[in-house]
């Protein structure tokens, strides 16, 4: 290899210095100057909005939390406070639920009076009349509950008073003629029973029915003293039904100023659902109860059975408990008749039991239909925790509860399986069976339908 020139060699320095500046190589840190960077950086705040919003939820969290614990440990206190409440909105409280039960009503009538003829001419006239209407009738149900009903419960309950210890005497003469009529049977243990424990029994019942003419009284003197929160409830309900629309834009502007476009349409959607379900139940109910009371009633009175209204007001009431509120209803009458006479017992059980049979079978689907959306053990469960947590009151409402409860966590368990975004095969699996084609009569259930249905027919 022949030796290089001295032009070749400088050549090539000049290129590997153009190259060192065209690419210099990274020179390391000094470790002095390293150590000094933190020490600038903490010594100024640098705001974080990420944490910010953590610690605001924290500390919400932390404030619900201490004001729960607060409340769950002095739960005398807080009972007594909230019943002040209470006591305090009663009139709103009121009028709330005057409006909520009567909006249908007013809705029902609006459409039969005037969807045909005046559906988009004089709205405020006509929506005017259907608030007057609802409203006589409304106060009209209740002054003839207070007229003839209650007067008539009153008399059935102090007839029994005085009738208690005729029967009583006579449930003991008819024990002992049967043990007579049969002296083959061993009886001895039944009868110590009953002449042990009737007397008790009787005198209960006569302390009990005694005891309902004081809390009649009573609720008649609060009731009187009620008047001007009962007038002003019904005053506060019509300004209510009037500036409905309103009312409801104004939630509506709050939900879309909380929360985003697509998740305040999400949320009054299903407020709406959650309130088809609980004022489908509750109204459909008291008119399907009201129709069974008045039913009872009527038979009754055909077949001359004694304190038709007192057990027909008793059978009306707890009809309003799914499944077992027919049998609520019928012991004590049962029980009433047995001791004026087992004949008339035996035929009061078999008029309850025809006329139950054509609730659940003919009547409840037809005005109810498929409300609630619940299976029969999960109405059930509700009727049992609702029992127990608030007496007749739990029963009755726990059913709509529970269905509207069952409805949100099944808006919730279906919005996380679209999340996971499961194979076609899966989501095919967890579907619910496809319910079969309704036919033109059982197209259209419930109250309202069946009211829209009448109002619209042709003539």
């Amino acid at each position: 290899m022949p030796p290089l020139s001295f032009q070749t060699i400088h050549h090539r320095e000049v290129v590997l210095m153009e190259n060192k500046e065209k690419n210099p190589l990274p020179q390391t840190p000094d470790p002095a100057q390293e150590s000094l960077s933190p020490m600038k950086n903490r010594s100024r705040f640098q705001a974080n909005k990420k944490y910010f919003t953590i610690c605001i939820y924290a500390i919400i969290t932390f404030c619900i939390c201490l004001l729960l614990f607060k409340f769950i440990n002095n739960w005398q206190d807080t009972k007594a406070h909230i019943a002040d409440m209470c006591n305090m909105l009663s009139p709103f409280l009121i009028a709330f639920l005057i409006a909520y039960f009567i909006n249908p009503l007013i809705r029902n009538i609006d459409r039969i009076l005037f969807s045909r003829t005046l559906k988009d001419k004089f709205v405020r006239l006509h929506r005017v009349v259907s608030l007057i209407i609802a409203y006589i009738i409304f106060i009209g149900m209740i002054a003839l509950l207070l007229k003839f009903v209650i007067p008539q419960v009153g008399t059935s309950i102090l007839e029994l008073i005085k009738q208690a210890p005729t029967m009583y005497d006579n449930m003991v003469n008819g024990i002992n003629e049967f043990i007579i009529a049969h002296p083959n049977l061993d009886l001895d243990y039944i009868q110590d029973f009953v002449n042990s424990n009737l007397p008790v029994i009787f005198s209960y019942a006569q302390d009990f029915m005694s005891s309902m003419l004081p809390v009649i009284y009573s609720a008649g003197l609060s009731i009187i003293s009620w008047i001007i929160n009962i007038v002003l409830a019904f005053v506060i309900s019509c300004y209510l039904m009037w500036d409905k629309e309103n009312l409801l834009r104004s939630i509506k502007k709050i939900m879309y100023a909380l929360l985003k476009e697509n998740h305040a349409a999400k949320v009054i959607a299903i407020v709406k659902k959650c309130n088809d379900i609980f004022s489908g139940f509750i109204i459909g109910k008291a008119i399907d109860s009201l129709i069974i009371g008045i039913l009872c009633f009527i038979l009754m009175c055909i077949l001359k059975l004694p304190y038709a209204i007192l057990i027909s007001v008793v059978v009306g009431v707890t009809n309003m408990i799914p499944y077992f509120g027919p049998f609520i209803g019928a012991i004590p009458g049962a029980l009433i008749l047995l001791i004026i006479s087992p004949k008339l017992s035996l035929i009061f059980i078999i008029m309850v039991f025809a006329l139950q049979q054509f609730d659940g079978n003919i009547l409840g689907p037809k005005i109810l239909g498929d409300s609630t959306g619940l299976q029969p053990i999960w109405i059930i469960f509700a009727i049992t925790v609702g029992g127990y947590t608030a007496g007749p009151v739990g029963m009755f409402l726990g059913v709509p509860i529970t269905a509207v409860i069952a409805y949100l966590l099944n808006c919730m368990i279906e919005y996380l399986i679209r999340k996971r975004h499961l194979s076609p095969e899966v989501a095919q699996m967890l579907a619910p069976p496809q319910k079969p084609a309704k036919t033109e009569n059982s197209r259209h259930t419930g109250p309202a339908s069946i009211i829209k249905r009448f109002g619209t027919r042709k003539k």
